[in-house]
């Protein structure tokens, strides 16, 4: 099963920069998803997102914060869907 990586770093000046990719793990996804914060802030701690009441989100998506407390990115690593039988496609 491969892993979908779907990245979002968040940039006041120039708008957010959404970033996807493919692994064949949870665990590569996620140091993926690391390292490319690190580019932004060395010292990033991510975070479970929570969610507010009544909202949904992604299960698993994480926020990164950098040294400073405030929030770098945001990212999920969410096994693909494609390829698999559904009620549209079901071979």
């Amino acid at each position: 099963m491969k892993i979908i990586l779907i990245l979002v770093l968040f940039n006041l000046q120039s708008g957010s920069e959404v970033i996807t990719a493919e692994f064949d793990d949870i665990e590569a996804c996620a140091n993926a998803a690391v390292r490319t914060f690190q580019g932004v802030d060395s010292e990033v701690e991510t975070k479970a997102l929570v969610p507010l009441e009544g909202t949904t989100i992604i299960d698993g998506t994480m926020i990164a914060y950098g040294a400073d407390g405030n929030p770098v990115g945001m990212y999920s690593c969410s096994p693909s869907k494609t390829g698999r039988p559904n009620e549209f496609n079901p071979y």
